[in-house]
């Protein structure tokens, strides 16, 4: 600032600041009065620090603590403002070096703001003195200074923003109300991601680049914060994700676990014997497959658990053999059905006694899988439905195999698990017919593809919702783009009519279609696009009847001239007054051979051709119905490449 003290860019200190104020404010004190500046400007540093210490004044911040004070609020002190034109020295305020705010002015004659004169009486220690001549001063000896005030409020000053790109000027009365408005005000972000942009880039950044701005998921569409995005998007349940064993990309990141778990025929999985000692992992798809080809294994791996498990319990034959006797005592059926009840009666409790105790042995027992005493589970109630069916035939024959059966308890047992007991394979023990292991994975194998094809078909009509919607809203778009550009070809054929300054050239392509269809009467009159006289002149078109109209129909070319309701039609002159000159125009490759017919139509004002027109173009036109014979015209070098030229020159009276 040219005419103010440059507190925020001294190098001195505070001595040097205020040596200058005092120095230069009391020049023209009285010689008489007692004063001694020394220790004056002693008693003003011991005032400052008393009030810096009690936290009313504060030193600026970073380069600023050293070259001056500041008031904590922003109103106690001058306006801190680059004035347009050089500033008067009688503006400055003595205490705080800035243009007065609210000027008080003493009984001296001196003016202070009124925060810092007021705030130096009463935090002086000693008797009050005026800052300037060392008088004595009380808070009743000084005054609002309204006639300063309003000197000042008219200052024309600089925006604070001047320095980021504000350059407007304003009288500091009106300042603040600028500075409401100024796109070049520094605002804090409303949510408070703590960026400070400016106010004409505060839109921008609330929509583009705040961090704490609400958008939504595209998948999910829900709404939060987006700092927040990309981090739900990579675990959004509801995005698309590609299985990465079959290829799968129709799945959402939801399903893809339930997919993985029981649809993915390319996913491993391990074989449903693992727990039997099956390591094999095979694809889904392949599972069938194993389980018939690995029927003996799997077999053997049972019956090396069962046996396991004998031995681990411990069991004693005679268990064996009550179980039997009691199952024989109970059952009337033949020898094969007899043995196959025993054995599966012993096998029942077997299983039963080591599920009881299993809790005991802890990890000592190994763990049947769920297929295996389901199974043992079902042959244990079949065997006894047959022994209930049989009650009737038991008798002394059946105690005469117990002691056999006694002696081969654990063969019996080792011939159960390993499915010898049924005589036929092909049936179970009530005659129906037993679906093989790997047809009834194959089934539900099946099953499960059929469920993710129908998932897969829902997807699929979603999707053909959403691209119908989707072209729904591109054809939408097209049209409107369409009429764009039909907007746009419209505006570059009217500035083309308005830049040909009168002379405008109309070129007929096609023209022995365009006869054709005025000869069978589908389309008599055809006109030109509009032009102009002038760029802001009368606006007229030209009508051609190629087949002749009311007596010349089918001998001669009819010519006319329509005006158009234009933009400055207000401004023009009505009628038109002028001459207008139309000629049909010989292409003849020879220039010196070329014959152009001329006509020059003169306008009459009291003609209603020639007035101001009431509609988008007057119905009433002016011209020639024998403009050109159509014996001369067809045939000859007036029509070349099926093109018809006619031209037109305005002519205005006033130019």
């Amino acid at each position: 600032m040219d005419d103010f003290v440059d507190r925020h860019n001294s190098s001195e200190g505070d001595d040097h600041v205020l040596s200058t104020v005092w120095s230069r404010t009391v020049s023209g004190v009285n010689a008489d009065t007692s004063y001694d500046r020394n220790s004056d400007l002693t008693s003003r540093q011991n005032y400052f620090s008393h009030v810096q210490r009690s936290g009313q004044m504060a030193s600026g911040s970073g380069s600023d603590c050293s070259s001056g004070f500041q008031f904590n609020k922003r109103r106690e002190e001058g306006y801190d403002f680059e004035s347009v034109l050089p500033r008067e020295d009688k503006y400055d305020c003595p205490i705080c070096l800035l243009v007065l705010r609210d000027p008080y002015q003493t009984e001296c004659g001196h003016r202070f703001c009124q925060n810092c004169i007021k705030r130096w009486l009463r935090e002086t220690e000693s008797e009050p003195r005026c800052p300037v001549d060392n008088a004595p001063l009380g808070e009743g000896q000084i005054f609002p200074d309204n006639f300063a005030k309003r000197e000042i409020l008219a200052l024309l000053v600089k925006c604070p923003n001047h320095k980021d790109g504000c350059d407007t000027q304003v009288v500091l009365k009106q300042l603040q109300k600028h500075l409401d408005s100024c796109e070049f005000s520094f605002l804090p972000c409303p949510n408070r991601c703590g960026h400070i942009p400016l106010r004409k880039d505060l839109a921008n950044h609330l929509e583009e680049m705040c961090p704490l701005r609400l958008v939504k998921c595209p998948t999910c569409h829900i709404e939060l914060q987006a700092e927040y995005v990309q981090k739900h998007v990579d675990s959004c349940p509801m995005a698309h994700v590609k299985c990465q064993f079959c290829g799968n990309e129709g799945l959402i990141r939801e399903q893809l676990q339930r997919h993985l778990n029981n649809d993915c025929p390319k996913a491993v999985i391990d074989c449903e014997f693992k727990e039997l000692g099956c390591k094999e992992m095979v694809e889904r798809q392949a599972m069938a497959k194993h389980m018939q080809h690995s029927q003996q294994d799997h077999m053997q791996q049972m019956c090396t658990t069962i046996v396991s498990l004998v031995r681990l319990l411990k069991f004693k034959p005679d268990t064996l053999i009550d179980s039997s006797r009691q199952s024989s005592s109970q059952s009337g059926q033949g020898e094969e059905g007899e043995q196959q009840s025993s054995s599966l009666n012993a096998l029942s409790g077997l299983l039963q006694a080591s599920m009881a105790i299993g809790s005991q042995l802890g990890q000592q027992l190994p763990q049947l899988p769920d297929r295996l005493r389901q199974q043992l589970s079902s042959d244990n109630i079949l065997s006894h439905g047959l022994s209930e069916s049989s009650s009737s035939r038991s008798g002394e024959a059946m105690g005469r195999r117990d002691d056999e059966r006694i002696a081969s308890g654990r063969t019996q047992v080792m011939s159960t698990i390993s499915m010898t007991s049924n005589p036929n394979p092909g049936v179970d023990l009530e005659g129906a017919p037993i679906v093989p292991l790997h047809q009834d994975f194959e089934f539900q194998s099946l099953k499960c593809q059929n469920a993710t094809q129908d998932e897969s078909l829902a997807r699929h009509e979603q999707s053909l919702v959403e691209i119908q919607q989707k072209n729904d809203t591109l054809e939408r778009t097209n049209r409107d783009l369409r009429s764009k550009v039909k907007n746009l070809e419209s505006t570059v054929a009217d500035i083309e009519g308005r830049t040909c300054n009168g002379t405008y050239l109309w070129k007929i392509k096609n023209y022995s279609k365009f006869r054709r269809e005025a000869e069978h009467g589908d389309t008599t009159a055809i006109h030109s696009p509009p032009f102009y006289s002038n760029f802001y002149g009368y606006k007229l078109c030209i009508r051609v009847n190629l087949n002749g109209v009311d007596s010349a129909r089918g001998t001669h070319l009819s010519v006319f001239i329509h005006f158009m309701q234009g933009e400055y039609d207000d401004i023009l002159e009505w009628p038109f007054s002028g001459r207008i000159v139309l000629t049909v125009l010989d292409q003849n490759p020879v220039c010196e051979q070329r014959h152009h017919v001329i006509e020059t139509l003169v306008s009459k004002p009291h003609l209603a051709a020639f007035q101001k027109p009431v509609t988008p173009r007057n119905h009433k036109g002016f011209g020639y119905m024998e403009f050109l014979p159509l014996g001369i015209l067809d045939n000859s070098t007036y029509i070349q490449n099926d093109t018809l030229l006619i031209k037109a020159f305005i002519v205005n009276s006033s130019t």
